[in-house]
């Protein structure tokens, strides 16, 4: 009841002062905006004093945290649409869209320089993500299912692996592969972005495997069943959405990577969209265009997620036992 009042009343507060800059600094129509979260957040605060003593178990500060995730995430993508709906000749000063237009994405989608970083983060992403899946899949099996010794010490170099920063790692491998003399190609970003698929291919397969159910797979395999037989009644059912789901997030983060590719290719015409849309000074023409693009981008995770929500939830939900 204590966390609770606490958070009710951290809420209020918070929705108070918001409320009250919003009303006396900003200006039309960006005010409204500012209005809505606070009256949003005061809301929740009267909300959590009158449910203080209920018996259900409801986190008033993670109602309050998720309210603010929203408002961290939504404000700035309105800044990014406000900034690529805005005409060429007009400079934005308000938060809320005005003189709306969609040109920019007319440019970003024709924009050559934007169509083939686009292509390369597609190519490279896919050949890492057909790579790492059968490794993962292999040590994935290994680490859930088989007996080995030191599994959780190797499980526990993957996950490290997975929270090593890649740009450590950028300058290395920028070494190498102009020793290679393949500096600057497509392809050669595909080995270095193993660094990324292949860790997260094997923390979210073992998620998979672990949930499997087993004893199915020992019973068929008791009955005789041929390898075709495991394929179609266990491995099919019980590992195939999971692997798919797998594969497509894995997808997804690494056509979402910049740091190797801005690292690895920062002056050549192979780099990767992110990458691209980083360094986009010179190379794309206006910020609306480089802001439609990273709209139209943005459309890959959210179609993903939109699709998968619960297996995405359940993969990035649980942990190693």
């Amino acid at each position: 009841m204590r966390s609770r009042l606490l958070a009710a009343a951290a809420s209020f507060a918070l929705g108070f002062a918001i409320g009250n800059y919003g009303v006396l600094m900003i200006a039309t129509p960006d005010r409204w905006l500012w209005v809505v979260v606070a009256v949003a957040l005061m809301l929740t605060g009267a909300l959590g004093v009158l449910f203080a003593d209920t018996p259900r178990r409801i986190s008033f500060w993670a109602v309050l945290g998720g309210e603010l995730f929203m408002v961290f995430t939504l404000v700035p993508l309105l800044w990014t649409f406000r900034v690529a709906t805005t005409p060429a000749e007009v400079t934005p000063r308000t938060l809320w869209p005005q003189d709306v237009t969609f040109a920019a994405f007319g440019d970003a989608i024709s924009s050559d320089v934007l169509r083939d970083a686009a292509g390369t983060s597609l190519l490279v992403a896919a050949l890492a993500t057909l790579i790492a899946m059968p490794l993962a899949v292999s040590a994935a099996y290994a680490l859930v299912h088989l007996s080995a010794p030191g599994r959780r010490y190797v499980y526990g170099f993957v996950v490290a692996a997975l929270l090593m920063p890649v740009l450590a790692l950028a300058g290395p491998w920028a070494d190498q592969l102009i020793g290679l003399g393949v500096y600057g190609s497509r392809l050669a970003l595909v080995v270095p972005t193993l660094v990324i698929t292949v860790p997260l291919a094997i923390w979210l397969c073992v998620t998979v495997f672990r949930d499997a159910s087993w004893g199915l797979f020992d019973a068929v395999r008791a009955d005789g069943a041929t390898r075709g037989q495991l394929l179609r009644l266990f491995a099919v059912p019980q590992l195939g959405p999971g692997l798919v789901t797998s594969a497509l997030v894995v997808f997804v983060v690494a056509c979402n990577d910049f740091a190797l590719g801005a690292g690895l290719a920062p002056d050549r015409p192979s780099l990767p969209l992110p990458a691209t849309l980083l360094l986009a000074a010179g190379r794309v023409d206006g910020a609306g265009a480089i802001a439609a693009a990273g709209l139209l981008w943005l459309l890959l995770p959210l179609a993903v997620l939109l699709v998968l929500p619960r297996r995405i939830n359940h993969l990035l939900g649980r942990s190693y036992r």
